[in-house]
């Protein structure tokens, strides 16, 4: 639970010292569309930067995929600058930015308020079952 305030959100904490730490279901989306896999929007009223994320992929999908995972300020365009082509097809796993980030992927990056974390999929990702965790910091 995240307390913002006087607004409380479920699956979402924060320590004392304003690391928030961000969790929830990967979408086992059939289409290609942005954000079909996670579209989650920084609601939190300032600027964060995320310093890492996780993918817990405890079912890999039936399909050859990869997702691209990272901020986009309308949840409109696909970004890699979190994930760059992490592949959820081969087999499960815990994936993590400071490891698998790919290519394009980087370890930290500014989530502005109101903008989205969005994570598309190259292909089908019908089968997946996973959660993400996001860990961010106020700016």
């Amino acid at each position: 639970m995240l307390i913002n305030g006087d607004k409380i959100v479920a699956k979402n904490t924060q320590s004392p010292a304003n690391v928030f730490m961000l969790s929830g279901d990967l979408t086992a989306a059939t289409t290609t569309d942005v954000g079909g896999v996670i579209t989650l929007q920084n609601t939190f009223g300032v600027d964060l930067i995320i310093t890492e994320m996780y993918l817990d992929v405890t079912t890999k999908a039936t399909a050859a995929a990869t997702l691209d995972i990272g901020v986009d300020e309308k949840a409109d365009t696909s970004n890699d600058t979190l994930f760059d082509g992490v592949d959820v097809a081969t087999a499960a796993g815990l994936f993590n930015t400071s490891k698998n980030a790919g290519t394009d992927g980087k370890h930290a990056v500014v989530w502005k308020k109101d903008e989205f974390v969005v994570a598309s999929a190259s292909a089908t990702v019908a089968g997946l079952v996973g959660k993400y965790t996001i860990k961010a910091i106020a700016r």
